[in-house]
Parts: structure tokens; sequence; C-alpha cells
């Protein structure tokens, strides 16, 4: 089976939505992930479903984590229904969970114009295990890093693609 892979990294601010969390204002956040699976999902568009891709690497949200997290979860692309990219990671830090829930939103490819910010910001909230907010953040596609995002695109035949960050 063909295996697609890409490495893709965004930064930008977040802010926690409660001062007892954690110092207020902006600070920084960033994530590199490697995405990826059965090549056959770039497919699904045709028949009107989401792509679906496994995707790990790292996460930093300063004021919480110490320096680069782990982090695994998926990458949900849907062009044609709900037209927006959405990102599902869980990490940990200090022994407790979180999950970083982000979207790119209004992402319509036949609308190249827009795609300058739609594909290139995405809107995050980190919540604890519990459901609690904990911080708010806009991530950004920084356009110096789009040769580097082009050229980690990989097609593998075999097995499932190695997602290593």
């Amino acid at each position: 089976m063909l295996h697609l892979r890409a490495t893709e990294v965004m930064s930008g601010q977040h802010h926690f939505v409660d001062p007892a969390l954690g110092a207020a204002g902006d600070q920084a956040c960033y994530f590199r992930l490697t995405w990826g699976g059965p090549a056959t999902e770039i497919l699904k568009p045709l028949r009107r479903a989401p792509m679906r891709y496994a995707a790990e690497g790292i996460i930093y949200f300063a004021g919480l984590t110490a320096d680069d997290t782990p982090c695994r979860g998926t990458i949900s692309i849907d062009y044609a229904r709900d037209h927006k990219i959405v990102y599902e990671l869980d990490l940990e830090v200090a022994g407790a969970s979180y999950r970083f829930h982000g979207e790119k939103v209004d992402v319509r490819p036949w609308r190249p114009l827009e795609l300058a910010k739609t594909h290139t910001t995405c809107y995050g909230t980190l919540c604890a295990a519990d459901g609690r907010i904990v911080s708010r953040s806009v991530v950004h596609f920084l356009p110096a890093s789009l040769p580097a995002f082009v050229r980690s695109f990989r097609l593998t035949l075999g097995a499932a693609a190695s997602s290593s960050a």
C-alpha cells in the first residue's frame, strides 16, 4: 500500500484563560508534527469525506511545558463538508493529561486567494483531562516554512510510513 507523510510546523501565541493557571498575556506556543497514512485518504474528498491521518511530534506552550513536549493524535482535512482542518493532539505535562484542539476554518481550495489566511491560521484550545479550558491560541504556518514542508512530503510503498518527528 502507498503511504503519504509530511512534517508541518506552526507557531504563534497562546494565553491562559484563568490567571490562576499561568501568567497573563500572550506567550509563545508552537508545534511540529509529522502526519501521514494511507495515500488513498486523498480520494476521500471525492466522496465528500474528510481525510484523516495519524500525527505525532512536539508541542510547546510557554508557562506550561518546560520544553518541547511529545504529542500525538490526528489531523483531519475536510475540504468538502466542513471546510476545515482539525488537529486533535494529546500531551502530558508533569503527570497531567491535556488535549489540544486546533482548527483551520473556512478552508476552500477553490478560493485560492483566501488560502493564504485560511490554510495557514489555526485557532486552538488546550483543555485539561476534565475538559476545563486551560489556554487559547492562534498559530500560523509561516511562509518561510513552506520549502521545508514541501520537501518533507514522502510517498512510501509497503507498511505504514514512519511518523517520527
